[in-house]
């Protein structure tokens, strides 16, 4: 940042960087980008330390690798900027340091001391290097820019939708990093053009878009929002809160942001500054955005003393209403986080506190957390064994809360534990709530399965929106706890959720019906709701079922829907050949078709069986069939990777190759897989991506459009126009899952699913 004399170091505003003498890696904020913008399709991982470095990870692509890769530091790119316009400082370069004045200040000819001879020859040779260069600056200069450059916070925003302003759409996320200064400075970070499961070549670069001056004081916390409307434009909300007290709400119009291609002042406008009588520093803010209620911002914010204040903002009136002032804690909040659509708050402190809030529009209503489920009482309670919690965090199904706890050293073995064990994460039940808000008091129990019911539903209902990832394992362990205790209540909850997508269908019909109907109208079902039926089969339906008829019922509805999304996966690929075919360019075609011999060759097998404008599409692409195959692969001919014996199509799952050699010996017979989205065989050399739930292996992935189809038959010309600018992505053509590289038996995976 430059150079600063000697005795200047001393000054009250070098004071505090002069004294500090934490050198420990500790860490001070982390936060997780949305999923998709790994290169493996996970999330990224940003960190700001205590020194003020921010830099992004991202999880191993190794079997044995358990360090995160470094991938960018934004720091270092926040500093070359800064550089690049001098700090926005005048320019100073009269104060440039010779080299002989450089080498005369370094050498400490203060107060009459000479230098020490040839012992410091090396050292000085060495500033003399590193600072000849640096322009001169006085102790203020260097206070305000070491501000500037000290992060204390990180945020990712919500996925922002395709940038207008680039050849090719893609969705991007923005990284808010909080500083010292009271400034924060925005980056842009767009998910991969393609995902690889290995090491890949897609780099991830932070693009600074801008500032904004926020605060006089150090910022210390950042949440984002995304306020969707019909009605008006799009608004990106933004709020901040400060060591000094003072919490302030932004915006930006969603079509400005997406916008901007230039480092510069961020396109945001102050909608309310929240203050208080007696400021405490802000510790942490939780801020919610209820989909019913798409003009209300729900804002949370734990401060140092030990206090959580709770406000709600009206978009369209412009109106800040106060819920109230709670000291449930002692000490500082350290984390804050919403559930159920906002009407859930979860609070924890150092003071080794978690509680628990029920919010009914206007105040806060405090409930005894639960840990447990009906029937499973076996659950370990660690609470007792820590003695500050650091943070908290809602799973995605709203079902758990974990809590991260320091653990108490007078309470571990000085010889086992001590040494290696310094924190636990504690998993607590919480979809038994009653959130409705009575004058009885609330039973938090959980015994009471209405309560539960209603919670799963709410769920299950959220991810049937497609763009909503389909991470459940939440819901998925507690319908499993469940169906242990209370069978007949778990199949009773499965039919009411499957009664609501048929509208001649009564809740209160039998399973067998429901069953039944089902089966008949895969077709009318979106792609998203296939999925979430085909986990409940495998995970739930097939896992202890007592009764062989049961049984048979649900594996018949999971063929039913696996033919129905296969066909909907080959139906998308032939409509993307006849486009190519109509002459249509490569280049228009964001997701090229892969694997069409062998779905040709499937289809003709399984002719009978087969969708009516199934047929009707591979009649036509039989018609263009010499123009096609001058385009991509029209027959099924494959080659073993082991013998290069021929390989038959048999089955779209898995291949066995004719036992012969290049010599026409015979030998033995090599067992293979092919993936589950192009047929083809997998590679066995390069690494495969991998469903941890079907099990089935992926070598191609799916496009995207893939999962927002609505239903059969496919309309050609919106199927080509969805997928046309389509990225592929790692989910699971049948699952719905996120994907992950095929590991060994004997490893357990390192992005637990």
């Amino acid at each position: 940042m430059g150079v600063v004399k000697r005795e200047e170091l001393l000054s009250p505003c070098l004071m505090p960087i002069c004294l500090s003498r934490n050198t420990d890696p500790c860490v001070r904020s982390i936060s997780w980008s949305p999923s998709g913008f790994s290169p493996n399709g996970g999330c990224l991982l940003s960190v700001c330390t205590f020194d003020g470095h921010v830099k992004l990870y991202r999880s191993p692509y190794m079997e044995f690798a358990c360090e995160w890769i470094e991938i960018a530091d934004v720091s270092q790119l926040l500093y070359k900027y800064h550089a690049s316009v001098n700090f926005a400082e005048a320019d100073n370069s009269d104060l440039l340091i010779h080299q002989a004045n450089e080498v005369e200040a370094e050498a400490g000819l203060v107060n009459g001391k000479n230098l020490p001879g040839k012992k410091d020859a090396k050292r000085l040779k060495s500033d003399e290097a590193n600072s000849s260069s640096l322009p001169r600056i006085t102790p203020q200069q260097y206070a305000s820019r070491s501000a500037i450059l000290s992060s204390l916070v990180v945020g990712w925003s919500p996925v922002l939708p395709c940038l207008k302003n680039l050849e090719s759409p893609i969705k991007c996320s923005i990284l808010a990093i909080g500083a010292k200064s009271g400034g924060v400075s925005f980056w842009r970070i767009c998910v991969p053009e393609q995902y690889s499961v290995g090491i890949g070549n897609s780099s991830i670069k932070p693009e600074l878009v801008g500032f904004l001056e926020a605060h006089v004081s150090w910022v210390s916390a950042i949440d984002w929002g995304l306020s969707v409307s019909s009605s008006h434009n799009s608004q990106l909300i933004l709020v901040t809160g400060s060591f000094d007290g003072s919490v302030k709400l932004w915006s930006s119009e969603l079509e400005e942001v997406t916008k901007i291609t230039e480092s510069k002042r961020y396109p945001f406008c102050l909608l309310m500054e929240i203050k208080i009588n007696e400021p405490s520093p802000v510790a942490t803010i939780s801020l919610s955005m209820p989909e019913n209620s798409e003009n209300k911002v729900v804002l949370a914010i734990g401060r140092g003393s030990g206090s959580l204040d709770v406000w709600t903002y009206n978009l369209s009136c412009d109106q800040l209403i106060s819920a109230g002032t709670y000291h449930s804690h002692n000490q500082m909040v350290m984390g804050l986080s919403f559930s159920f659509d906002g009407r859930c708050l979860y609070s924890c402190s150092q003071d080794n506190s978690v509680c628990s809030w029920v919010f009914d529009g206007s105040h806060l209503h405090e409930i005894n957390i639960t840990s447990d489920i009906p029937g499973n009482h076996n659950l370990a309670n660690l609470s007792h064994l820590s003695d500050l919690c650091y943070g908290i965090a809602v799973s995605p199904g709203d079902m758990m809360v974990a809590v991260v706890c320091n653990l108490d050293p007078k309470l571990l073995n000085p010889m086992y534990q001590f040494g290696t064990q310094k924190a636990m994460v504690e998993l607590l039940y919480t979809g038994g709530w009653n959130l409705e808000i009575i004058k009885e008091p609330l039973d938090s129990s959980g015994a009471n399965l209405t309560f539960w019911e209603s919670n799963i539903l709410y769920s299950l209902k959220k991810f049937e929106n497609c763009d909503k990832d389909l991470v459940i394992w939440d819901i998925i362990t507690v319908l499993s706890g469940l169906k242990k205790a209370n069978p007949g209540w778990v199949e009773k909850l499965l039919c009411k959720w499957f009664s609501g997508w048929f509208s001649d269908i009564q809740q209160d019909a039998q399973l067998e019906n429901i069953l039944s109907h089902t089966k008949l109208r895969v077709s009318t079902v979106d792609t998203r709701k296939l999925h979430l039926i085909s986990v409940i089969c495998r995970r739930i339906a097939f896992v202890d079922s007592k009764s062989d008829n049961e049984r048979q019922m649900w594996h018949e509805v999971l063929v039913a829907c696996e033919k129905e999304l296969r066909e909907r996966l080959v139906g998308c690929t032939f409509a993307l050949v006849l486009n190519l075919a109509s002459g249509s360019s490569s280049e228009d075609i964001g997701t090229q078709p892969v694997g069409v011999g062998q779905m040709v060759h499937w289809l003709s097998v399984n002719n009978g069986e087969a969708s009516d404008w199934l047929k009707n599409l591979l009649s036509k692409l039989n018609k263009l069939r010499i123009r096609i195959q001058s385009l991509c692969q029209y027959t099924a001919e494959e080659t073993c990777s082991y013998c290069a014996a021929p390989v038959q199509f048999e089955s779209p799952e898995i291949a066995g190759c004719n036992g012969g050699d290049l010599t026409g010996e015979s030998t033995e017979t090599h067992m293979l897989s092919r993936c589950a989205v192009s047929m083809q065989l997998c590679s066995i050399v390069d690494p495969i991506w991998f469903c941890i739930c079907c099990q089935r292996s992926v070598d191609k992935l799916p496009p995207q459009g893939f999962f927002r189809i609505s239903g059969t038959p496919l309309d050609v010309s919106c199927v080509n126009e969805s997928l046309g600018t389509d990225v592929n992505v790692p989910w699971c053509p049948f699952c719905g899952i996120m994907l992950q590289r095929l590991l060994p038996d004997f490893l357990l995976s390192i992005n637990p699913v």
